[in-house]
């Protein structure tokens, strides 16, 4: 059973694999056609600034995962309803946000001229991905794992032949590109859906007794936006340093990411999906076990290869970008690399505990862990501001207040647990 089941992980970190490595070799052409600079700028600062504005649509939504494994348990068409009245409201929250987005930058100016050219097109993309992301859940939660990859495959795909072929020093193509990319991949999660998984589509918008999801999805998106301030302040930090210093930021983010998702989304995706039916079905006595399993497996993996990638990167950045990037850059992208190969093995750490404090519903303490999050966030960005702190003392200033999620997370699980087997 163990050997099956880690036989199966490790097909899925393959499709991990080569899906961050197409969307590697999409950025790794972006900047060798376009350096780092205000273009690449644009792009990073328009893909921060969409995640950020995703929360609102998420905060439909994001709870959904349990209670639609409970309804799926003792009632199919009771879960192909949430699945219409879910979609449908994050359709209409998308259309509205974008709405909002037109009209606040049609009266202030918030961002630049520039910036405004690419998002008054790039700001759709808002729309599909939240489609995406939520149809992914569904499919996940379905056992479809390697749907989840196939679709970011796809669009990645079709970027890099945008990069590759049409792109020179323009870079709009990119959004409308984006766009009609991941247009067509919502096209074929909705034929899974409907057609694989025999899901009836109901043209409703709300029904009573989903109260509960809207009210704990909301709570979730607070604190995803509480959280999601780490990617604002980071912005503005590296931003304030220079044109093209967060775009050299960005680069290093994208490799620590690769080591990330290719290591840890994969186990962690088919922990949280098996640990919604244990819950579910009150087998409470398994969480342990497998949260040892994913450890051992995701922690090993991710310090193994973010090492060996750390010690080669400067040979890779030369050979990739060429004399796009100076010495000094590649040396820059490298200590920052360094940095958040720490933070992100703290959430490779973190991760089966956060998504099990969800999956027992316990919303308030999420949105408790994303506030004292934040507060941690804004206190090390006044401290870069009031000390002068350099980049390295801040990200690790980051690192710390990733600990806090950490630690309390692990507190309430245990807690959590002990108090359930005693019952």
């Amino acid at each position: 059973m163990i050997k099956k089941l880690f036989d199966r992980n490790i097909q899925y970190n393959i499709l991990s694999l080569f899906n961050v490595f197409i969307g590697f070799l999409f950025i790794l052409y972006l900047g060798r056609k376009l350096g780092a600079g205000t273009e690449t700028d644009i792009y990073f600062l328009s893909i921060v600034i969409i995640g950020y504005l995703g929360y609102l649509v998420q905060s439909v939504w994001e709870s959904m995962s349990p209670y639609y494994i409970e309804k799926k348990v003792k009632n199919k068409v009771e879960s192909d309803e949430l699945y219409s009245v879910l979609l449908n409201d994050l359709i209409l929250v998308s259309l509205f946000v974008i709405g909002l987005y037109f009209f606040v930058t049609s009266i202030f100016d918030i961002i630049t001229y520039e910036q405004k050219n690419f998002l008054d097109i790039f700001i759709f993309y808002l729309l599909f991905q939240n489609i995406l992301l939520f149809n992914k859940t569904i499919l996940n939660l379905e056992h479809f794992y390697a749907s989840y990859y196939f679709v970011d495959i796809f669009v990645y795909g079709v970027l890099l032949v945008t990069v590759l072929f049409f792109i020179e020093t323009e870079i709009l193509y990119i959004a409308y590109t984006t766009l009609i990319a991941t247009f067509i991949a919502n096209i074929w999660q909705f034929y899974l859906i409907h057609k694989k998984l025999n899901k009836k589509y109901y043209f409703i918008f709300y029904k009573s007794n989903l109260k509960e999801i809207y009210k704990n999805s909301f709570k979730l998106k607070i604190g995803s936006l509480l959280y999601g301030s780490k990617d604002i302040i980071i912005a503005s930090v590296f931003t304030s340093l220079g044109s093209g210093m967060f775009s050299l930021y960005s680069y290093a983010n994208k490799f620590a990411g690769v080591i990330l998702q290719v290591i840890n989304a994969p186990v962690v995706n088919i922990f949280a999906t098996m640990a919604n039916y244990h819950v579910a079905n009150n087998r409470y006595d398994l969480l342990k076990n497998d949260i040892k399993k994913v450890l051992s497996q995701t922690i090993i993996l991710f310090s193994l290869s973010g090492g060996l990638t750390y010690l080669i990167l400067p040979y890779l950045l030369s050979v990739l970008f060429g004399d796009k990037f100076s010495k000094n850059d590649i040396l820059m992208i490298q200590n920052i690399f360094l940095v958040l190969l720490f933070f992100y093995l703290v959430v490779v750490i973190e991760s089966p505990a956060s998504r099990l404090v969800n999956i027992f519903k316990m919303f308030n303490i999420s949105l408790l862990i994303s506030f004292i999050f934040f507060v941690l966030i804004v206190m090390s960005f006044f401290a870069f501001k009031i000390f002068n702190f350099g980049y390295i003392k801040f990200l690790s200033l980051v690192i710390f207040a990733q600990l806090s999620n950490l630690l309390i997370a692990y507190i309430v699980f245990y807690k959590k647990v002990r108090i359930t087997n005693y019952d």
